[in-house]
């Protein structure tokens, strides 16, 4: 009698970008414990260690960690070809990582401010894309990691760049239907990460969930359920 493996994800090979803490670091993991192999990427190898330490043991693999800065187009390079060559296929790609400069109206954000937060929260998951594409597997996802603030007055750059991540989504996910590539933008929501500490200082760290409370529409989705072009984590019932 054949026995299904309970692993959703036994045989996915997935990238996650800003894996080192936060919501990239729950979300490798949490691949890894569902059986997926996986490489992670972080400015800077050695914050990769905590992770490598939390996915010792798991049933899926941490094949290899990559160093990645997204504003620099040729580390940005370098990764894809880093990712394809310990993958082989890719079957994930969770563009998590980014930055979110300083809360301010867009008429006080300084030009070299727009400049990085577009390099880095959407030129480099977009240059990402493009360099592992002959590696995409049929049927393979690219998720990027939305936020309740694209488009919100007062949040400067950061608010202006993640509304463009998700136009980029909508529109790669157009041109590459007939490739059999999904995208898909997920808005976490609040949660307890150095980001949110930034961007709300005085507030109570303890009040808000912690990114492990938005972790399952990322393993479903990688899983391969088919939640449209747009998720609200908090909302997920699937």
């Amino acid at each position: 009698m054949l026995t299904m493996s309970p692993l959703r994800l036994e045989g996915v090979r997935a990238v996650v970008t800003g894996a080192s803490r936060g919501l990239g670091r729950v979300i490798a993991e949490g691949y890894v414990r569902e059986g997926a192999t996986v490489v992670a990427t972080a400015r800077a190898l050695a914050h990769l260690d905590a992770v490598t330490r939390g996915c010792d043991g798991a049933p899926g693999t941490l094949v290899r960690t990559v160093a990645l800065e997204l504003e620099d187009p040729d580390s940005v390079a370098a990764a894809a070809v880093a990712c394809r060559a310990a993958l082989g296929r890719i079957d994930v790609l969770v563009n998590n990582a980014g930055i979110l400069g300083r809360r301010t109206s867009l008429l006080e954000t300084a030009p070299n401010e727009l400049t990085r937060a577009f390099a880095v929260n959407v030129v480099g998951p977009l240059g990402l894309v493009s360099g592992m594409m002959d590696g995409f597997a049929d049927g393979a996802v690219i998720i990027n990691v939305s936020s309740g603030a694209a488009g919100r007055a007062g949040w400067g750059a950061y608010g202006l760049s993640k509304a463009a991540l998700n136009v980029m989504t909508a529109m790669l996910g157009e041109e590459l239907r007939g490739r059999r590539v999904r995208c898909v933008a997920i808005n976490p929501g609040g949660m307890r990460t150095e980001m949110r500490r930034a961007a709300y200082p005085s507030e109570d760290p303890q009040t808000v969930p912690h990114p492990r409370s938005v972790v399952e529409p990322f393993l479903a989705i990688a899983a391969g359920a088919d939640a449209g072009d747009v998720v609200e984590a908090r909302a997920w019932t699937s």
